[in-house]
């Protein structure tokens, strides 16, 4: 990153000369002036700047709370600028026994089937970690899914997202899916 002087040494500096005369009067000014043209681009310079890791890991896991909010409502219009063109969803049944094998699900699949039906549903997520790596994000987090109220299975949700045009996206969901041998949930029961 360049060294620019900064605008009280610049001050000082110009204050010195025109108090020695070295300077005339209406340089007195000059700080101000600089100051408008220096100023203005490093504003530019930080408004431009990679977001913080904080700031991505809160954006991601933004987008995961989303998502669940979306499949909740059983809303295609809430979860399509969610998801990545192409998007996977990875379902593993009974991953402790390793018998149940994954099953795929296109996005397109999932815009048709999620609105059908009538059962209410809730998906809740709690405590997630989130990875980064510059434009790819993980979060991994603990889920219960509950249907009309009533308990329906847990596991682990997995999102995998990429940032788009400086916008975090869904490129697949996988989850695990039990009845059993989940970690509680630390939101206790749903209201």
């Amino acid at each position: 990153m360049p060294c620019y002087p900064t605008i009280g040494w610049l001050t000082r500096w110009f204050t010195r000369r025109a108090a020695t005369g070295i300077l005339p009067a209406p340089l007195r000014l000059a700080p101000l002036l600089l100051a408008t043209l220096i100023l203005p681009g490093r504003a530019a310079r930080a408004q431009t700047a990679v977001p913080s890791r904080a700031a991505d890991s809160a954006s991601v896991i933004g987008v995961a709370v989303r998502m669940l909010a979306a499949i909740s409502a059983r809303d295609t219009a809430a979860a399509r600028p969610l998801l990545v063109p192409g998007a996977l969803f990875v379902a593993i049944a009974d991953p402790a026994g390793g018998t149940g094998g994954a099953s795929l699900t296109t996005d397109t699949d999932f815009y048709r089937t999620l609105p059908q039906g009538t059962e209410r549903y809730l998906e809740r997520m709690w405590s997630p970690t989130v990875i980064l790596h510059g434009s790819l994000a993980e979060v991994h987090t603990p889920y219960d899914f509950y249907r009309d109220g009533v308990f329906s299975h847990c596991g682990t949700d997995v999102f995998t997202l990429v940032r788009q045009r400086g916008t975090w996206m869904i490129a697949a969901l996988s989850y695990t899916r039990q009845r059993t041998g989940c970690a509680p949930s630390t939101l206790g029961p749903p209201a």
